[in-house]
């Protein structure tokens, strides 16, 4: 055994016998599990590195959302001898309902949960060497005997013990500790005891206990649940939390699969109503408060609010099933904790949350097509809270064909790709993508979805294969797909019109201009998203003028003046020609996505997403506010306005809203911190805060468009977005694109054979749909 050295203070005058021996207990314990780890038996199970290797960083809170200042050092003292922060558990997993009917149905065993969680703690056990007093586990396991379960009454998780156990959790960790709850059981929903915040009508979203058949019983309700949550995140704790449970309502309600995790009923029997974690009404107010400034209400299961400060993962959407089956021999496992855990095994702890989110979330998918997880809260960071990771918005792969010598990547028709658009494949968690050596595969849409698409393999890069065959293990699930160019064309046509009348401008022969700009073109990054033609060609797009200052125009078909540019490029400025080929260039994109549309017959879900602008009375309900005839909101400058979005199809959409601006910059507003909300049939989302829609600096009157898209399938539209004119675009100069959306800007089209119409009829279009609404805007 290594000798321990006791450091003490010349500020201590004397050295407590309880901090020595805690200080000679701590390194004894480690010292014991470092030995009691070698020779353990290695499965997908078991970590397969080292566990001084992977145990986690310390952090700085305030990468996570802290609220106060973190960085300084630990400082060490004889009644604190730790370092580093700590790491502790909170493990639930029932598999064991006590034999009950309650009013409205009941719920089943299941066989998967308790495996789930004993397959967590070994993993946390061997992984982070976590002594007993840093796991707590809760299970509930079926016997022999159908009325009692195998584990006895202290370990069973039942409200009390729940309720409990987070509490003595939060109050054994210390502020910058890790704290990892899991929890594998039902979902339930309940008739509210909440109508303050509910109505009387109201239900509750709730984890369900193992006794919930009892007469007393009660569920962990979606307010105390946040409660709980909130007073670990106020202790500033590090916190990651993973619910492989279904949505808790009505999605079950036809569904009879044991593999479910949900009952699929309203429980309407009548319980206690007061709660161990607080008051009702302090659980009212926190409820309030933390659902204050959020744009939904809840989104995790419809259980939490939108998450502040912690990390959460969630086995699937609202509207979806959480399964379990049987993966690997006979054992049945949680779809969502058994991706998860080989993930971690195959790829180690300092695996960033959001790409282990893009593996196990695909992996979960392709199983169960109707489980789709869903990642909220921090994500800035490796899944345990180690440290902090930059990641960059790409499209992942989500299934890989090799039969077909083909993957399936995450964007489509609705995302403004075309059949044809070609990516980059890049080795799972690469982050630098200008690295040739991480590059894997060249591969293009050959079948487009809504909102997912087929790609065939046209080119593998550092691997050897004959005529570029795919062979399994090649491509991983997760990886990046990087946007390499369009493939069906977007360019716009260009002519360059001079007045009859030249101007006289010093140093500058005017009559060369139409030969001088487009020599300049080639020059420019992203220059082939245009083309420059003769004045008589068909279709033209744009034209480029001066006028009798010396002043670049630019109009469009009708030769008008194109909206929003209000400082002009004067021809003998440095770089003018760049600087026009820029402002075509950027005009251009704004206009393809402005124009991007589906006129597809698609009874189903065209024409059934309406918007609404308006003001909430007192009362907060909403008052819509009246358009002129051109279907147009008239707004002074700032006035503050809501968004309402009406779901009148019978299907569930997946809802995202962009913002063009009169500056011609392109932004995701709607919803804040996911890349969509989800809105069942016949409901509405509004804005819990109002939109402030403003004019760019120096201008007087502009156009805003709120452009609002709908799929059925889970999009990110966040590649859509675009800076104002003018301004450095991410991917030009010398700056190298890093990310799919500077790649996007900085796109290369392939002229062979260019086509403009972007609304391209495909069986895809009867899966998304987009509405928009202008608003004028006046100083």
């Amino acid at each position: 055994m290594n000798s321990t050295t006791l450091s003490i203070s010349n500020n201590w005058s004397i050295l407590s016998l309880e901090a020595v021996l805690a200080i000679i207990i701590n390194q004894l314990r480690v010292f014991t599990k470092s030995s009691e780890s070698i020779g353990l038996t290695t499965n997908i199970w078991h970590s397969t590195k080292s566990p001084v290797q992977d145990k986690p960083k310390p952090e700085n809170r305030r990468e996570r959302g802290s609220r106060g200042n973190t960085s300084e050092q630990t400082i060490s003292s004889p009644e604190s001898p730790k370092e580093t922060p700590d790491f502790y558990a909170l493990l639930i997993g029932i598999n064991f309902y006590f034999p009950h009917k309650l009013e409205g149905g009941s719920y089943r065993n299941l066989r998967g949960c308790v495996r789930d969680i004993n397959h967590v703690e070994n993993y946390l056990k061997n992984t982070f060497n976590l002594s007993p007093d840093q796991i707590i586990k809760l299970t509930a396991t079926a016997s022999d005997n159908p009325k009692q379960p195998k584990e006895s009454e202290e370990f069973l998780p039942t409200y009390q013990n729940i309720v409990a156990k987070f509490k003595e959790l939060a109050a054994k960790a210390k502020p910058q500790d890790r704290v990892y709850i899991h929890y594998s059981g039902h979902g339930g929903r309940a008739k509210t005891i909440f109508p303050n915040i509910k109505g009387i009508s109201g239900l509750d979203e709730a984890l369900v206990p193992t006794d919930i058949g009892q007469p007393n019983s009660q569920y962990l309700r979606d307010l105390e649940f946040a409660k709980l949550l909130e007073e670990m995140v106020e202790k500033e704790l590090v916190v990651t939390l993973v619910l492989d449970s279904c949505h808790s309502g009505g999605a079950t309600r036809e569904m009879e699969d044991d593999r479910v995790r949900a009952g699929g009923f309203i429980d309407m029997t009548s319980r206690p109503t007061d709660s161990l974690v607080e008051s009702l009404q302090q659980l009212e107010e926190n409820w309030e408060k933390l659902t204050a400034n959020s744009r939904n209400i809840t989104v995790a299961n419809g259980l939490l609010p939108e998450p502040q400060d912690y990390t959460l993962i969630a086995a699937c959407r609202d509207n979806e099933f959480a399964f379990e089956d049987v993966f690997e021999g006979t054992e049945r496992n949680g779809a969502l904790t058994y991706f998860m855990l080989k993930a971690l095994q195959e790829f180690g702890t300092e695996l960033s949350t959001e790409d282990l989110f893009n593996r196990i979330s695909n992996f979960v998918h392709n199983c169960f097509e109707r489980q789709t997880p869903m990642l909220i809260g921090e994500t800035k960071g490796t899944f345990f809270g180690g440290q902090s990771v930059v990641s960059s918005p790409t499209p992942t792969v989500m299934d890989v064909d090799v039969a077909k010598n083909r993957i399936k990547i995450q964007v489509g028709q609705a995302n403004g790709f075309k059949k044809g658009a070609e990516f980059e494949i890049f080795k799972f968690r690469t982050r630098n993508f200008q690295d040739s050596q991480n590059k894997v595969a060249t591969v293009k849409i050959v079948e487009l979805g809504a909102s997912d698409s087929w790609a065939e393999v046209t080119e593998l890069h550092n691997i050897r294969t004959i005529n570029n065959d795919l062979k399994s293990g090649m491509i991983e699930i997760g990886s990046p797909a990087v946007f390499l160019s369009p493939g069906v064309k977007q360019i716009r046509k260009v002519a360059i019109i001079l007045p009859e009348k030249l101007p006289e401008i010093p140093g500058v022969n005017v009559a060369l201009l139409p030969n001088v700009i487009p020599a300049k073109k080639e020059q420019v990054a992203g220059n082939r998203w245009i083309e420059f033609c003769s004045e008589t060609d068909k279709d033209v797009d744009y034209f480029v003028s001066l006028n009798a200052a010396g002043e670049y125009l630019v109009l469009d078909a009708e030769k008008q003046p194109v909206k929003n540019i209000i400082f002009p490029i004067k021809v003998d400025e440095a770089e003018a020609s760049q600087k026009l080929i820029n402002r075509l260039i950027h005009i251009a994109k704004y206009q393809s996505i402005l124009d991007l549309d589906n006129d597809v017959f698609a009874p189903d879900i065209n024409g059934k997403l309406k918007l609404e602008l308006g003001n909430k009375s007192k009362n907060r309900d909403f008052l819509p506010l009246e358009t002129d005839n051109n279907n147009l909101y008239e707004l002074e400058e700032e006035e503050n306005v809501y968004l309402r979005i009406s779901n009148e199809s019978n299907l569930t959409l997946n809802v995202t809203a962009l913002i063009l601006q009169a500056d011609l910059s392109i932004l995701r507003f709607y919803p804040q911190g996911k890349p969509y909300d989800v809105v069942e049939p016949g409901q509405t989302r509004e804005t819990e805060e109002e939109i402030s829609i403003s004019l760019p600096e120096n201008y007087q009157e502009g156009i805003d468009v709120i452009k609002v898209f709908a799929t059925m399938d889970a999009t990110n539209f966040q590649i859509l977005e675009l800076p104002a004119l003018d301004q450095s675009r991410k991917g030009f100069g010398n700056q190298q694109p890093t990310n799919a959306l500077e790649e996007l800007l900085a796109a290369v089209v392939d002229e062979d054979s260019p086509q403009r119409n972007m609304k391209i009829k495909t069986s895809a279009s009867k899966k998304w749909t987009t509405e928009k609404v202008e608003v004028l805007l006046r100083k």
